[in-house]
């Protein structure tokens, strides 16, 4: 033996003297109530060469209290009950911790783990786990009885329509006021629906009707010199060689007359949207609602009264045309009305097949076509021959008692005239009439328009005075006719034509 091992034997004390010197300094700690409970425990612990025992005299016998288990034994019984608590309450490979070492009952040690932490944590289950079994599932004959789902329900289409219907439309089971908010719902949007419906139809008839003006234009051949007509009517000629021409007729209409017969003439008025052709059947009423091309329409088409000669004009040659909303036709005769409208459009221009005329307007005057809105009477102005000057001269008199304006321009005995005719809304049935004296030979077709004066009291219609609240004035006044001996007599549809 070493002598530094001598040494420290030398220090060392015995377990008697250990105890003894831990039993002697008691008195120092008995405040200490921790250390009373370990000193507690040191006397009951004896001496380690007094605990020895054999292994058989263990198994056999008891311990008695007089006989205390040596230190090791007692050191080892505490270590195995940590030990097992331990491995009872959780497998330490499973332990979620921040220790740098832990316990590991497989290996019956701690081991250092600071470089397991350094890496990700491994999830995947210990083979010594086995996984959770699923819950057993009751066979098909254990299950439960579940409540039946419902079955969709489908809808037939009269259901469907029915529910609709009833939504919709007034029913008797509706209240009183809910009938009354449907009805009123309903009217409105078929009234709607029927606008719609009107302006749509509208809409199209109206670019129809340009579009087709347009087409016929398109017809008409420019004819300034006469090489040039020469030419238009051989190339007529050679394309519609069985056409036969009314003699003497000017070629620039020449293929409008070869797509209808109709056709006698084309009038315009400047600054006006009156621009088109006119045309003449065996009585008024045929171009009512059809078209240059024969096709049914609501615009008609302008025309000629079927009295007149559109070869050699008569005393008063009469034309008729709609008013449209749109402006077509004859709508813009409405200019008349005032002074100002004549001052903007003072020359009527037409064109039969034969010739070309300028009438200088003379006057515009508001009339009835129904006896019933003037006491009876109908004004004739659909006269187209008066049989003597004086009773032309006579008409003229009745127009200037009706003329909203005077213009100006003067009429003699042997003048002829233009009367254009069209619907106005003073009243129902309302017709407003334009009046043009044919220019003179070699009369110049401008006109004074500053010389137009308005007339303060026109000859209205009775209707005129009982819409607007007034007194005839007129009412026992000579009433116009053209007499007997004529053979004009007004008919029915020679206005029929508004």
């Amino acid at each position: 033996m070493s002598k530094r091992e001598e040494n420290r034997e030398e220090e060392m004390l015995s377990f008697d003297e250990l105890k003894k010197q831990v039993t002697a300094d008691e008195a120092d700690f008995t405040e200490d109530a921790e250390v009373q409970q370990l000193l507690s425990s040191l006397r009951d612990i004896p001496a380690p060469d007094e605990a020895q025992a054999s292994d058989s005299e263990e198994e056999n016998e008891a311990p008695t209290e007089s006989e205390p288990p040596d230190e090791a034994q007692n050191y080892k019984s505490i270590y195995d009950d940590v030990l097992r608590a331990v491995s009872e309450s959780k497998p330490a490979e499973e332990e979620v911790t921040g220790r740098r070492s832990k316990f590991l009952s497989g290996k019956g040690q701690f081991v250092d783990v600071t470089e397991h932490y350094q890496e990700y944590a491994d999830l995947t289950p210990q083979s010594e786990e086995m996984p959770e079994e699923p819950a057993a599932q009751p066979s098909e004959s254990e299950e439960e009885p579940r409540a039946a789902e419902p079955e969709k329900q489908y809808r037939t289409f009269n259901e469907i329509f029915k529910d609709t219907f009833l939504k919709i439309f007034p029913n008797r089971h509706d209240t009183v006021g809910e009938g009354i908010r449907k009805t009123v719902v309903n009217l409105s949007v078929l009234a709607l629906a029927g606008c719609l419906v009107y302006f749509g139809i509208y809409g199209v008839q109206s670019y129809q009707a340009s579009k087709q003006l347009a087409d016929i234009k398109g017809q008409i051949i420019d004819d300034s010199t006469p090489s040039a007509e020469n030419d238009v009517w051989a190339e007529f000629l050679s394309k519609y060689p069985n056409i036969r021409l009314p003699e003497g007729m000017m070629a620039k209409y020449a293929y409008l007359y070869a797509i209808n017969q109709d056709l006698v003439g084309w009038i315009k008025i400047p600054n006006s949207l009156i621009d088109v052709q006119v045309v003449q059947a065996a009585d008024n009423a045929t171009y009512l609602k059809q078209d240059f091309y024969g096709n049914y329409s609501r615009y008609g088409c302008p025309c000629m009264d079927y009295r007149n000669d559109p070869k050699y004009l008569n005393k008063n040659t009469i034309l008729y045309g709609h008013h449209m909303s749109d402006g077509l036709v004859f709508a813009d005769l409405k200019k008349y009305k005032d002074i100002e409208g004549f001052q903007a459009s003072p020359v009527i221009e037409f064109d039969t097949l034969y010739r070309s005329y300028r009438f200088k307007v003379y006057a515009a005057f508001i009339t009835n076509s129904k006896e019933s809105d003037d006491n009876g009477y109908i004004f004739n102005y659909t006269v187209t021959d008066f049989g003597s000057n004086d009773k032309f001269m006579e008409y003229m008199a009745a127009v200037d008692e009706r003329k909203l304006y005077s213009t100006g321009v003067d009429v003699q005995p042997d003048d002829k005239i233009i009367t254009l005719q069209t619907c106005t809304y003073e009243f129902s049935d309302a017709r407003l009439v334009v009046v043009g004296r044919l220019l003179r030979e070699n009369e110049s077709t401008s006109i004074d328009t500053s010389l137009a004066v308005a007339n303060e009291n026109p000859r209205y219609p009775q209707a005129w005075y009982d819409k607007n609240g007034k007194t005839n004035p007129f009412a026992e006044a000579p009433k116009w006719t053209i007499g007997a001996g004529t053979t004009d007599v007004i008919a029915d549809d020679a206005t029929a034509g508004a």
